[in-house]
C-alpha cells in the first residue's frame, strides 16, 4: 500500500517531466542552440526529415534511429519577419538545409553551410519550417520527396519538433 504522501512526491516530478517535454516541442531555433532535434511531418504517416550520410539528399521516412534523422541549429542567426533565422544542419552529412526560390515548388538538399545564402536560413516559430526565401519546407503525403513551397499548405507543409 502507497501512502497520499509517497503519491504525492512521485507526482510532483512526472508532472514536471510532463511539462519539459510540452515545453521542448515549442522551443524556437533561438532557444536550444547546441542540441539535436527531429523533425517530423504534421501529416498521418508521421515521417522524419533525413539527411543522407553520403549525398546532398534530404528526404522524409521513417524516423528509425542513426544521424540520419538528427538536426541541429547553427550558431549564425539573423532577423527576419519578426523570426530567429539559422542554419539547420544534417548530423549525417554536415550540410545545411538549402533550397533555392524562384518558382512555386524548388529542390531541398543539404550542401555546405556558408555563402549568405537566404535558401539556408530557417525559423521552426510555430508549426512550420519557413525560410528567408517566404518559403515552407513541405513534403509528399505519400512519397519521400521534400521540397518548398511559397503557398502554405496545412496539410503537407506541418512539421513538429523536439530535442533528443
Amino acid at each position: 500500500m502507497t501512502s497520499r504522501k509517497a503519491s504525492k512526491r512521485l507526482a510532483l516530478p512526472m508532472g514536471i517531466a510532463a511539462f519539459m517535454l510540452s515545453v521542448a516541442g515549442a522551443l524556437t531555433p533561438a532557444s536550444a542552440a547546441g542540441a539535436d532535434w527531429v523533425f517530423f511531418s504534421g501529416a498521418d504517416n508521421l515521417k522524419c526529415l533525413h539527411g543522407s550520410t553520403a549525398s546532398n539528399r534530404v528526404w522524409v521516412d521513417d524516423c528509425g534511429s542513426g544521424a540520419g534523422p538528427l538536426w541541429h541549429w547553427g550558431t549564425e542567426s539573423n532577423q527576419w519577419d519578426g523570426h530567429t533565422m539559422k542554419r539547420l544542419v544534417s548530423n549525417a552529412n554536415g550540410g545545411c538545409l538549402t533550397t533555392d526560390s524562384g518558382a512555386a515548388s524548388n529542390d531541398v538538399y543539404a550542401a555546405p553551410c556558408g555563402n549568405g545564402r537566404s535558401g539556408q536560413f530557417w525559423t521552426a516559430d510555430g508549426k512550420y519550417l519557413q525560410n528567408q526565401n517566404h518559403s515552407y519546407l513541405s513534403f509528399s503525403g505519400t512519397g519521400t520527396a521534400v521540397y518548398t513551397v511559397t503557398t502554405l499548405d496545412d496539410a503537407t507543409c506541418k512539421w513538429f519538433d523536439y530535442v533528443v
